[in-house]
């Protein structure tokens, strides 16, 4: 036959799990490509698995990993549809297909939130924050935003709140000034944004004022990203992976002396000012402190089992969730397979939140949930190669 799966001719499309099924359902003449493949005899496509077969249609026809859903504002990778029930994507359809300019119906919205889907009318309420703190939309550090980006400035505003006639307002300028002076990416801005408004309540007096407070968060900034440049380096992975290759992939990385790193280095300085010792200690004991942070992660991930994965909107990144009874680390594969911390905290013990910002995405899957992806093998190297 023309198309197969793991090596199983497809002779028509009842051959295929009833999720794959649907999922083909939404992306742009897939049904009718496949429907072709299928019986034109000189084509040939092998694939994997049912999702490397949804990932290629979806690719090979639009050239985006994305499949769009117009009428509910929904960009979303059909591999992260496939980690849904049947009953789901069938209330997702029939969504789509009422109408443009319809309510999202309650089923719909609990759907997406369940799995941690924003529409673009949500996504545009993190633009729409960037307004009220002060930077212009034409700032060109936001000329060229992902979906990544745009979700971690709606984190960002969710958790910041409305800051337009308040009186939080002035700080939130403050710190929007500064992330914007110091980030040269739209995820740099948020860890900076976290990192201002979290060392402007340091030693706080009556007569702090704006230049006192960027003083105290460009000192703890200039302190720690020196502390922090061995805190970069992790492993890879190829493609998205079951928890056991991730969990032997960070094992392996410690058993040969290294230790699990930042993604970005103003995430790991975001991270330490919110989530350890540092902002409670002398200036001269900050690069104890530091090490203390880095030290407890990984005995975490020496300790504990890592959870059970959430497939990001984008259908190629995953988090997961590593807890004990006082400790919890969040841990992400990123879409090129790298492995990296995005958050650390002990449990209970502090009074602020995990400032991770898409740590609403850690919940683990619904058990009844299918598997996202097959596995795939696991690479030693690192993400800077070595």
């Amino acid at each position: 036959m023309s198309v197969s799966v793991a090596r199983n001719p497809i002779y028509s499309l009842g051959v295929l799990s009833e999720i794959t099924r649907l999922t083909i359902s939404f992306i742009d003449g897939g049904q009718q490509w496949l429907s072709w493949a299928i019986y034109d005899p000189r084509a040939r496509y092998h694939f994997d698995d049912e999702a490397a077969l949804v990932a290629g249609i979806q690719s090979g026809l639009h050239a985006t990993s994305f499949t769009l859903l117009p009428n509910l504002g929904l960009m979303v990778s059909p591999v992260k549809l496939m980690t849904m029930r049947p009953a789901e994507l069938r209330a997702i359809a029939a969504a789509e297909t009422a109408g443009p300019n319809q309510p999202l119906p309650d089923p719909v919205a609990r759907i997406f939130r369940l799995h941690r889907l924003e529409t673009a009318g949500a996504l545009a309420g993190g633009t729409a924050w960037l307004g009220e703190v002060g930077v212009p939309t034409a700032n060109p550090l936001f000329q060229a935003m992902s979906l990544n980006d745009r979700l971690a400035l709606l984190a960002l505003s969710i958790d910041q709140g409305p800051v337009a006639g308040t009186g939080d307002s002035g700080l939130a300028s403050e710190a929007a000034g500064y992330a914007t002076a110091q980030a040269r990416t739209p995820l740099e801005f948020v860890d900076y944004y976290r990192v201002y408004t979290a060392m402007a309540g340091v030693g706080a007096t009556a007569n702090d004022t704006p230049e006192t407070r960027y003083a105290r968060a460009a000192a703890a900034v200039d302190t720690l990203l020196p502390l922090l440049f061995d805190a970069l380096d992790c492993p890879r992975v190829d493609g998205v992976v079951a928890p056991g290759e991730v969990a032997a992939a960070i094992d392996d990385w410690q058993m040969m002396g290294r230790r699990l790193g930042f993604s970005r280095i103003s995430l790991g300085v975001e991270q330490v000012v919110a989530n350890s010792s540092f902002r409670r200690v002398p200036p001269d004991q900050a690069e104890r402190a530091v090490a203390a942070y880095l030290n407890g992660v990984q005995a975490l991930l020496r300790e504990e089992e890592i959870g059970l994965p959430r497939l990001g909107q984008d259908g190629a990144s995953c988090r997961f969730t590593v807890r004990s009874e006082l400790e919890e680390a969040v841990v992400v594969q990123d879409p090129e397979g790298i492995i990296s911390l995005a958050s650390y905290r002990r449990r209970g013990l502090l009074a602020e939140p995990v400032n991770d910002s898409a740590s609403e995405q850690d919940a683990p899957m619904p058990a009844e949930e299918p598997p996202a992806v097959a596995a795939t093998s696991k690479s030693g190297r690192s993400k800077n190669g070595r």
